[in-house]
Parts: C-alpha cells; structure tokens; sequence
C-alpha cells in the first residue's frame, strides 16, 4: 500500500512541477535515491512517459503533453477504488486523507462523505474503540499484542500474540494472529479480548503467510446446515438475521429458513434463545441436543 501511495504522488509531483531531482524525491519520501530511481523505473514500464536527465540542470521529468488518463478507469471502479480507501481511512492509515483528497480530484468527484465505516459495535463504550485502535496500530505496524482472553467456557488466559488479519464473520468480528502462548495459528473473538496491550515486541508479516490457509480452514471446520421453521411471533428477528434470499414465508405467515454456521454452543444457545417459536427440521440430531440442554434447564429451576 505504502508503495502503491508513493508511486502515485510521484506522478502527482511531477504533474504539478514538471520536473525533480532523485534527492528531493527521496527527501519527501525519507527513502534511498536508489528507491526513487526503481520507483521511476517501474513507472516507465508501466508506461507512464518519465525520464531522467543527467548534468547540472538534470533531473526526473515527465512528458509536456502527458496526462493522466482517468477514462482508462470506469465510473464503477473510480468509485470502487474510493470506497476502498475510504473503508482503509477507517483504520486511520497513514496518508489515507491525502490519497483519497487527489483521487477525488483527478475523477472530478465531490468530497461528499457518503460512506463510513466504524469498527466499534453500536453503543459501544470508549474502551471497545480503545480496543480497535490498539489492534490497528498493533496490525499496521507488526507489534505483538497482549490481553486477557475468555473463551465460549468463560475460561481465562493471558495470550501474547502476533496479529495478522482483521476477519468479519457470522456478524462478529474476529482476529487471526499467530499466538505465541500456543506456538500455532489461532483465532479469537474481539470481544472476549480484554485489557489489550501493544508490546514493543515486532515480528515480520512475511514469517507467517500460512494464516490464509488456516483462516480457509476454520471457515470449513464444523460446519452445519439449519433448516427450521420460526414462528411469525419472530418476525422482527427474522429479517434481521437472515438473508432474504434463505427466507422463505409460509401460507400460515411462519417462515421456514436455511442457514449455515458453526456447530457449538453458541449455535445450540442461539436456537434456544428463540423460546417456543422455533423448531429444526434437519438435522434431527440437533432437536435431540437442543431438548437435553433445555432438561437440564428446568432441572436448575426444581
């Protein structure tokens, strides 16, 4: 990202000033004139008309007549590209503002903000976004992080880990990391993560590309389909929990629904957390777990 950001300022400086010397590029970027000189290399061969001249005088131009053609992109994808950095903006990246400013620019678009994007839950407190914070930072800047976790059981530990991506799923948020206490791939649930702290210890991103595969994995892993009729008593959480297109209404205005997900108790918890106005057609099996926890719920009330 950082070097996509940089190439593009690159050719935004010399439409501006028309020509610049390899030291002051390298100055307003804090990198080797050597960088600069690769930068503008791969430029040129991605045809961008940029030469050097060498001698007093010299420097890195571009072409008078050039212009950076923004037709080359469609409206669709201007926009996508906007929409992706407005949605990295969230994280608060460095230089973001300034990318999505001259981008704006160049597609003629107008600075409106109609798209925002919050990592925090809704009516979270100031800490859930402290969290946030310290796992992008911890992220952009490979630090290890440190915190009190709680598992489904409510077990404690203290995990040290080296975070790796930032996962939304089933409408949660999750973060793959690679988890030192454990000396393996884990993921936890953000927010079973208490009293995170960024570590001054730094790892290289590059030393753990394996968690793509294990992230696949864990997607797969103990996965079941639901089929289940829900009560119109339930409508309000129907709509809002599942997609459209896995509703289907019945004649008696119930609904039957269809959806997948990971079976643990969370699952078990979730069906029994609609009382009376659900009941699973497949798989069976589940009815049979779902009736044993519901036993040894009355047994607590006897």
């Amino acid at each position: 990202m950082m070097k996509i950001s940089r190439l593009f300022q690159i050719v935004y400086i010399l439409l501006d000033k028309k020509k610049v010397t390899a030291k002051e590029l390298s100055e307003v970027f804090e990198v080797s004139t050597k960088t600069i000189y690769r930068d503008i290399e791969m430029l040129s061969m991605a045809g961008i008309p940029i030469y050097t001249n060498k001698g007093k005088g010299g420097g890195i131009n571009l072409l008078d007549n050039f212009v950076l053609n923004k037709s080359l992109l469609s409206e669709e994808e201007q926009n996508k590209i906007l929409i992706g950095l407005d949605t990295i903006k969230a994280t608060n990246y460095e230089n973001v503002d300034n990318e999505l400013f001259k981008l704006r620019t160049l597609f003629n678009k107008n600075n409106d903000n109609w798209i925002e994007v919050d990592f925090s839950y809704w009516d979270s407190s100031e800490s859930e976004k402290i969290k946030f914070d310290n796992i992008k930072c911890a992220l952009t800047r490979c630090k290890s992080l440190k915190f009190d976790y709680y598992n489904v059981n409510g077990n404690h530990t203290m995990r040290t880990i080296n975070p790796l991506k930032l996962i939304f799923k089933e409408k949660s948020w999750y973060l793959a990391s690679f988890c030192l206490l454990r000396n393996d791939y884990r993921i936890f649930k953000i927010h079973r993560m208490h009293n995170i702290l960024i570590t001054q210890n730094t790892f290289n991103r590059d030393d753990f590309s394996f968690i793509d595969k294990y992230t696949n994995f864990q997607e797969t892993n103990n996965k079941v389909t639901i089929n289940a009729i829900i009560s119109s008593n339930a409508k309000y959480r129907v709509f809002e929990e599942f997609s459209i297109d896995n509703i289907c209404k019945k004649d008696n205005g119930d609904f039957e629904v269809v959806f997948h997900a990971t079976e643990d108790e969370w699952l078990y918890n979730y069906i029994i957390s609609y009382g009376n106005n659900i009941k699973v057609l497949k798989p069976s099996y589940i009815n049979d777990i779902i009736k044993g926890k519901l036993k040894k719920i009355l047994e607590n009330y006897n």
